[in-house]
């Protein structure tokens, strides 16, 4: 009888142990997954920094002459730039979110022969530089079917407007006098566009306010950018200054800070 009544004690004391195991398990965290990322909604912040290759294409400008003597074209060309940018956005949570940013794209020289027959001026020295407001529009595949990752690929598309300024630009022609002629800067406002691919990654753990920092490749077409048609020499003017369409391949890094998250 007494060994009956301590073998139920003890029963009573194992159930007592493991049914307090089990309330404390219910109230342990649960083990998050490294490889899963914060869920990050609404506003965000983000900077930027990158290197722009310039295109700088169909350069041409319509001499003092013209139309008697012809359209001058140039095969223009232009270094390596820096890019910073500013940017302020919003996630739809859905795969889908958009931004509006600042860019100032640095200054490079612009020069180049002509490449009309003949016997006609080059672009011997002048520079490009602009700021463009643009807004974002990028969409996440894997997010969108889904998937939590910390590692996510995008696609982006903008619109936007771009200011370009053009410095003083100068002409060399051999044949005439004088053999150089520089005219003033100018800028222009015109329409831009953007396209490009890129990959997210946050780099901060599950349980850590999300940053995310993302490596992208641009395609920018910052609308066309003119010089001005004042000389330091001579009264004549060009019909048309130089004029080319501003193109730069961008491959740049941000970091991007969502406001809210859980």
């Amino acid at each position: 009888m007494k060994g009956k009544k301590i073998a139920a004690l003890a029963g009573l004391a194992v159930a007592a142990s493991l049914s307090v195991q089990a309330a404390h398990a219910e109230t342990q965290a649960p083990v998050l997954n490294p490889n899963t990322a914060s869920v990050t909604y609404g506003p965000y912040f983000r900077a930027e920094l990158g290197g722009a290759s310039s295109n700088l294409a169909d350069g041409h400008w319509l001499p003092p002459g013209y139309p008697k003597d012809p359209r001058i074209d140039f095969d223009l060309s232009g270094k390596t730039r820096g890019l910073v940018g500013i940017a302020v956005g919003y996630d739809w949570m859905n795969g889908f979110r958009g931004d509006l940013s600042l860019l100032n794209i640095g200054k490079t020289g612009v020069t180049g022969p002509h490449t009309t027959s003949g016997s006609h001026a080059d672009i011997t020295a002048g520079s490009i530089s602009a700021t463009a407001v643009m807004a974002s529009l990028y969409y996440s595949p894997l997010e969108r079917s889904g998937s939590n990752s910390r590692l996510q690929p995008f696609v982006v598309a903008g619109l936007g407007m771009a200011n370009n300024r053009v410095g003083s630009w100068t002409r060399t022609n051999l044949t005439e006098v004088p053999v150089n002629r520089t005219f003033n800067g100018s800028s222009n406002v015109s329409a831009a566009l953007s396209l490009g691919v890129g990959v997210s990654y946050q780099i901060t753990g599950p349980s850590q306010h999300p940053v995310m920092l993302e490596l992208a490749y641009r395609y920018y077409d910052f609308g066309i950018a003119k010089g001005g048609t004042t000389a330091d020499v001579g009264a004549s003017t060009p019909v048309e200054p130089l004029t080319f369409r501003n193109k730069a391949g961008i491959v740049s890094v941000s970091i991007r800070i969502p406001l809210q998250h859980f």
